[in-house]
């Protein structure tokens, strides 16, 4: 190789370098004002939204498109979608005699329709269960036989708050009690409108057919610092814990502001909302604060936690860039509310 040819190929790579480098540079960070919101997300275990309501006819045999778009997935091929956002499924059995004898016709734990289930699943006494377990009734079978499973020792009474989106016996909840949409509360079928107690209604498992009553807040006021709010269109509307001004209901933000959301550190269980000032060249930020360019908010610049207000922290505005900023959430700005 000619030290020509040589010095051609070191100039080529340095070329490339330079270019490669200018682009990651140049790459702009996440659009904040557009951050996902993760209380929005609608996959539970094994569902999902779907772009197209009405694709369900070119879905695989397994999968049932919802009424309200939700995209179920791994579905029995004998439930089929309802007109009210959940599925209806048909029994497989009608009486004990129909299933073998070592099966029993009880109810399918996750999509409540009859079927012949294994006897073993459930128990006679606290006998068949461990030490930190309890043979609990959790179903009568076709034939009128009471049927008990072995559940976790739980201590939360209906309505208390628990933790999760559980898909069966939660084990923070009392024996008998599901944690659904954040509440214990008895089990319950969304097809029976007589299923639950007064104040509170049926929030359905991931499955969107059993599920448990919890406290509802769509005929009553929240508690301060609380908002009645659905995670989708159809949910049951429950109060859940916030901080910052209540900018989307009472408190509006001034004129010249945003109400944006996020997530209170260090549990995502609660909201966070605050008003942000919009800001340009043509608007600069009030004295103290500064303008983000690439979110269009001004924030408070900070080094510790101390230079914020309480509640707010301090935080890394954008993932590839060191400026630090007073806010709601771990990572980047709040999100608008969807």
């Amino acid at each position: 190789m000619t030290p020509r040819t040589l010095c051609l190929l070191i100039a080529f790579a340095a070329f490339v370098t330079a270019v490669g480098t200018a682009v990651w540079l140049a790459w702009p960070g996440p659009d904040l004002t557009a951050q996902a919101d993760l209380s929005d997300d609608p996959v539970h275990l094994n569902f999902e939204a779907s772009d197209d309501p009405d694709s369900d006819a070119s879905e695989p045999p397994d999968v049932v498109v919802l009424s309200n778009g939700i995209r179920l997935t791994n579905i029995p091929t004998h439930c089929r979608a309802d007109t009210r956002g959940s599925l209806l499924c048909e029994d497989r059995c009608d009486s004990d005699a129909a299933c073998p004898a070592d099966r029993v016709c009880a109810h399918h734990p996750d999509f409540g329709f009859r079927d012949c289930l294994p006897l073993h699943r459930y128990c006679d006494d606290a006998s068949d269960c461990t030490a930190s377990d309890v043979c609990h009734p959790v179903d009568t079978s076709a034939s009128g036989q009471a049927l008990r499973r072995c559940v976790p020792r739980g201590a939360l009474p209906a309505g208390a708050r628990c933790t999760g989106y559980a898909r069966g016996l939660e084990g923070e909840c009392a024996p008998g009690l599901l944690c659904v949409h954040e509440f214990c509360g008895p089990p319950c079928n969304v097809h029976d409108p007589d299923a639950c107690a007064s104040g509170t209604e049926c929030a359905p498992n991931p499955y969107r057919v059993l599920g448990a009553c919890v406290p509802s807040c769509r005929d009553r006021a929240c508690p301060q610092g609380e908002r009645c709010e659905t995670d989708y269109a159809g949910e049951v509307p429950i109060c859940r814990p916030f901080i910052g001004p209540a900018c989307l209901d009472a408190a509006p933000c001034a004129a010249n502001q945003d109400c944006l959301r996020g997530f209170a550190e260090p549990t995502l269980e609660t909201e966070a909302f605050e008003c942000r000032t919009r800001c340009d060249a043509k608007a600069p930020c009030a004295k103290g604060l500064t303008c983000d360019e690439t979110s269009g908010y001004c924030f408070q610049p900070c080094t510790l936690d101390t230079d914020c207000p309480t509640p707010e922290r301090c935080h890394v505005l954008h993932r590839r860039e060191s400026q630090r900023g007073c806010g709601f959430i771990a990572e980047g700005l709040p999100a608008f509310h969807r």
